[in-house]
């Protein structure tokens, strides 16, 4: 059985009685405190796996959120949303997109 390094990225709208830690930062700031740490802990390659609620999670703003999740593609980090839906980068979504059209890819270039 693998092993995988998980960790848990958690930004709420509201935090409430039981948020781990509060921190006042807008989705469409990707310099958020909690995220630069994720960030730090993937470029020191202590993660595998990173568990977010849903990808809004991430951020607000699509095409930061693309370029973050290309970048952790990169870095080889598996995302997993707890609401089970699967995250995509535009490019993932534009050629599925193109796939179902049945349009060749070769035509399109």
């Amino acid at each position: 059985m693998e092993h995988k390094r998980a960790w848990i990225y958690c930004r709420v709208a509201d935090p409430d009685a039981h948020a781990l830690a509060v921190q006042q930062a807008s989705g469409l700031d990707f310099s958020r405190r909690g995220l630069a740490e994720v960030s730090a802990a993937v470029a020191d390659g202590k993660i595998d796996l990173l568990l977010v609620a849903n990808i809004s999670r991430l951020g607000r703003d699509v095409g930061k959120t693309d370029a973050y999740l290309r970048w952790l593609e990169d870095q080889f980090i598996e995302v997993v949303c707890a609401d089970g839906t699967v995250p995509q980068t535009a490019t993932e979504i534009l050629h599925e997109l193109v796939k179902a059209s049945g349009v060749s890819i070769d035509r399109v270039r």
